[in-house]
């Protein structure tokens, strides 16, 4: 007898394969953990194979699994873009986003326009360093990650590019000390590297005065005017002033804001919210990048 693949049976196995957990995976379809589990069972009598490597610190695809994964996906995807086609905007689920704090400034415009077009689907957001923001994608922890640096990972995607300057608070003289004091990331930042080679080859003495993990960290020393910082130009406040070479500052490169996705077939809402992203920060690339 043929039997039919059921959405919900997909959606169920979906979920635990991006989250690798069957419990998160309940919770991200506000169900029951117990019926998850039901239907992935259910679902791997009707294709004939075992979807789940399982044991009790882990879950993980197996080689059928990653298969069938494809096609689930695919199936999801069909199924949405249908009901999309027909006015029945139901799309659900959950989007896991990782973002630097660097590009946490973009997602005021980026997530006002995917509420539009998703209003029903959960947002996940989480704030990391560059690479922190990769390793939790490569375990499976994140849908996508936002960031700055590309730490060696490829498959990123170019989604923004903008001029990277240095700052300091409007009224306030820490610019003119000497040494220069700086309010910057700590070590493993490409962009604190460059700075302080700059500032080196146009022979500004500079001292380390104020170090954080965190953009706010950095932005409460420079507002109360004891740092110089280096910000792109879209985090600048109305309380920075932008210093150039006017006042001795040597030119900084570009800060690139890059996109990358667990994997390359998403599920509907993944894959709607990786679109939303690149369009909404997109618009300012130069053309033909």
């Amino acid at each position: 007898m043929k039997s039919d693949l059921d959405i919900d049976l997909l959606r169920s196995f979906v979920a635990v394969a991006e989250t690798r957990h069957f419990t998160r995976a309940a919770e991200s379809l506000n169900c029951a953990q117990s019926a998850v589990s039901m239907q992935v069972k259910r679902l791997e009598r009707i294709v004939g194979a075992t979807l789940f490597e399982r044991s009790k610190r882990m879950v993980k695809l197996t080689a059928d699994g990653e298969a069938f994964r494809r096609y689930a996906n695919r199936m999801l995807r069909l199924n949405d873009q249908t009901l999309a086609a027909f006015g029945k905007n139901t799309l659900q689920g959950r989007v896991r986003l990782s973002a630097t704090d660097t590009s946490m400034c973009f997602l005021p415009r980026i997530l006002s326009r995917f509420a539009q077009s998703c209003p029903l689907v959960e947002l996940e957001i989480r704030c990391d360093r560059s690479w922190e923001s990769l390793d939790a994608l490569q375990a499976g922890e994140v849908d996508l990650s936002l960031v700055t640096q590309a730490g060696g990972r490829t498959g990123g995607t170019l989604v923004k590019r903008e001029a990277l300057v240095w700052a300091a608070a409007r009224g306030g003289s820490a610019d003119e000390v000497d040494p220069l004091p700086l309010a910057i990331f700590g070590p493993g930042c490409n962009y604190r590297e460059a700075a302080l080679k700059a500032l080196d080859a146009c022979g500004l003495r500079w001292r380390h005065a104020y170090n954080s993990e965190s953009r706010d960290g950095l932005n409460v020393a420079v507002a109360a005017g004891l740092a110089v910082t280096i910000v792109p130009v879209s985090s600048l406040g109305n309380d920075l002033r932008v210093l150039g070479a006017d006042q001795g500052f040597p030119q900084l490169p570009d800060i690139e804001i890059l996109l990358f996705e667990a994997t390359s077939e998403p599920a509907m809402p993944v894959a709607t919210l990786a679109k939303v992203i690149a369009d909404t920060l997109g618009d300012d690339l130069p053309t033909g990048v």
